[in-house]
């Protein structure tokens, strides 16, 4: 059973800012076209750096962290964070579809592939139903139609793809779908040096990944002095992709040795057409002085962000509170606040496998720092995930974060998702909702624990900001156990997309260890619990020419309503009188979360009794209504309260062409009013009031 936790002290502060600039024309380095021919060895160089704790790496500075905050957790130096869990709702997890684990054929049989280290997760699904995945060092397809791996050979390297020596480490690939465009993005790293640094940002000549990709290559070292690139991150709007990554200063220690956050703004479009790019490099990007680490920058909830905006915060820090929220505002103009979350991040442990020694926090699964690893942008919010420690439990967990009024003076509320048993990681998350007024998310991460092999889990919360239980999706076969030193990596981060042409319906790929104590990956299709949509149907009470009366009955949506007749002004007003016989009337509603739907109804001629059509009305007991068919086809009863939410599923079956009649029983009902809907795969056919007595 997992906990959330909530505080109250939301905040946002702004301080002096600054950032340079530098126009680049980047030219095609060449083009990829897939060949099978040849055997790919897919090597890779691991650099397994043993991580002291008085080394002067970035990782061992983060071990000394980890200690840290570990004895200060045993102290109770965490209990100043009032925290107080959130009650539990009765939400549904998301079900699961199709799943698989990238293989490839050894001998005469199949096998599930081990990637590099760490794994570095990532996926993309097209409109099409291709699925294009992504381990260090290569890409994997999965055609869903056909339910088989895409590429004769199952992977390609992106040393290949690259055209480079198959000796030199190729690493970190992000993969990203263009709904608009219907073409893959594919961005990875060359090398650990100045002198080898360059960044591969690749372009699909078309929705197939088999039909050829044109491949440039940024600088690593973009303004020649010293530096290689780290750790990418990209998303697209209308026009750009956004490509991010950390500048790093080689030979020195952690705390000389970051030199920034960068972003190299591509034009697409040229990328697309193989053209020569036009690029802006926007670099030195500092906050009261302080270089930004880990920009991540935010996706549109639907594949396109309509404005650039990118996340960061204090990822190294024990405890903090601070999120960084960084705006691209025409060609050259960087807006940065400082926002305060109600409810504080830190360093999270490393995660616990069951060979791990409980007594020591160098050991177990690393989950690296808290920096923000997913974001996705609607039009009224922002919300993103990273890791964190639980200072409930001192176990490693998800920090789930929402930011609104984003527009004007953005405001941050938050909660962790962790477990008593489980430690979780590198979480990210997609957008689930049916329809567009529709915040709610799936969010998937990496699980493990003393008791349960590392795998893949997913928690879904709903409109009301309520949180599923944590679903299992797939657990390991084994522990995980490749690197010699105290710990084995584990990330470094996940990969999730919605597909945008079908609604609820999310692809995700996350990390799974072997059944060798390797690491790989599982792919999942996650389908939203929310199958019901904002809707309404018009009632109408005969009583003369044009003294009729017309009311709106809502379902599934979030009261106060308010209602647009004609064209008019919204207001509360859920009806109109006065109508004659062959009037158009008009209506829009809007629910209090913006959802809003629209109707149009013609008022007949012939006079109605009131609810014709449903038998006895007031009722103790059985009921029956009556409706007709045009034609023979699969209906659905439904029955709503008087708050137009569903209370029940009455009825799906197969109606004949004509009058049908359906009976049920409202004995179980509280009395009150209720709604009748009987609706087929297309459109409402009646709607019916109840009046249950007592």
């Amino acid at each position: 059973m997992f906990v959330l936790f909530i505080l109250c002290l939301a905040n946002l502060f702004a301080v002096a800012q600054s950032y340079e600039t530098e126009k680049f024309i980047i030219q095609k380095s060449h083009s990829y076209f897939p060949d099978f021919k040849e055997a790919d060895f897919y090597p890779m160089l691991y650099n397994l750096e043993a991580p002291v704790p008085d080394g002067n790496s970035a990782r061992s500075f983060l071990m000394r962290q980890k200690i840290l905050s570990r004895e200060l957790f045993l102290e109770g130096k965490f209990s100043h964070i009032k925290v107080h869990s959130r009650s539990m709702k009765s939400v549904p997890v998301p079900t699961t579809g199709l799943e698989f684990t990238p293989s490839q054929k050894v001998g005469q049989n199949m096998a599930p592939i081990s990637a590099g280290i760490p794994s570095d997760n990532t996926m993309a699904v097209s409109d099409g139903g291709i699925i294009l995945i992504a381990m260090n060092s290569f890409i994997y397809a999965w055609d869903i139609e056909g339910d088989s791996a895409l590429f004769p050979n199952y992977r390609i390297g992106l040393s290949t793809i690259a055209g480079g020596s198959p000796l030199t480490t190729y690493y970190d690939p992000k993969v990203y779908y263009d709904p608009d465009t219907d073409r893959f993005v594919l961005a990875f790293l060359r090398g650990f040096t100045p002198g080898t640094s360059q960044v591969f940002l690749c372009f699909s000549q078309t929705n197939n990944p088999l039909d050829g990709w044109h491949v440039y290559s940024l600088p690593g070292n973009p303004l020649d002095n010293n530096r290689w690139t780290d750790f990418p991150c990209i998303a697209l709007t209308d026009k750009y992709v956004y490509f991010t990554a950390n500048l790093i200063i080689p030979d020195v220690s952690w705390q000389e040795g970051f030199d920034g956050s960068i972003i190299w703004r591509s034009d697409k479009h040229q990328g697309y057409a193989g053209d020569d790019i036009q690029a802006t490099l926007f670099y030195d990007i500092k906050f009261n002085d302080r270089l930004i680490r880990n920009l991540n920058p935010v996706q549109g909830a639907d594949g396109i962000a309509d404005q650039m905006v990118l996340l960061s915060n204090r990822n190294f820090d024990i405890i903090n509170d601070t999120i960084f929220f960084v705006k691209v505002d025409g060609d050259t103009v960087l807006d940065i606040h400082a926002l305060r979350s109600d409810i504080p991040y830190g360093v999270p442990p490393n995660g616990r496998q069951v060979d791990t020694d409980p007594s020591s926090p160098e050991y177990g699964l690393q989950t690296n720092d808290a920096r923000v690893l997913g974001a996705i942008k609607f039009s009224d919010q922002i919300q993103f995930v990273s890791n964190t420690i639980d200072p409930e439990t001192g176990y490693s967990a998800v920090y789930h974060g929402i930011i609104t009024e984003y527009d004007y003076e953005p405001q941050l509320t938050a909660r962790i998702i962790g477990d008593t048993v489980m430690d979780f990681a590198y979480p990210n998350l997609a957008w689930s909702g049916n329809e567009e007024c529709d915040r709610d998310v799936i969010i998937v991460f990496n699980m493990t624990s003393f008791v349960h092999f590392p795998g893949v889990a997913a928690v879904y919360m709903n409109n009301e900001g309520n949180y599923s239980p944590v679903k299992i999706i797939k657990e390991g076969y084994n522990y995980v156990h490749r690197l010699s030193g105290s710990y084995q990596r584990w990330g470094d981060y996940t990969g999730i997309q919605r597909k945008y042409n079908d609604q609820g319906r999310v692809f995700a790929f996350g990390f799974l260890a072997l059944a060798d104590k390797k690491n790989g990956g599982h792919c999942v299709e996650l389908l939203s619990p929310d199958s019901t949509s904002f809707r309404f149907d018009f009632m109408l009470t005969a009583k003369g020419v044009c003294e009729n009366l017309i009311e709106a009955y809502v379902f599934n949506g979030t009261p106060p309503y308010e209602y647009s007749w004609n064209g008019n002004e919204f207001e509360a007003t859920s009806y109109m009188d006065n109508v004659c016989g062959g009037d158009t009337v008009r209506l829009e509603i809007i629910d209090s979360k913006s959802c809003s739907a629209q109707k149009t109804y013609v008022i007949p001629f012939t006079d109605l009794p009131d609810d014709a059509g449903i038998y006895p009305n007031p009722a103790s007991d059985l009921v029956a209504v009556q409706f007709h068919m045009e034609n023979e086809g699969i209906i659905r009863v439904e029955l709503y309260n008087a708050e137009g939410k569903q209370i029940a599923v009455l009825l799906e079956a197969h109606a004949k062409k004509g009058l049908n009649e359906f009976i049920f029983s409202a004995q179980s009902l509280t009395g009150g009013f209720y709604s009748v809907v009987i609706s087929t795969e297309s459109s409402i056919i009646a709607t019916h009031k109840l009046i249950k007595t007592p």
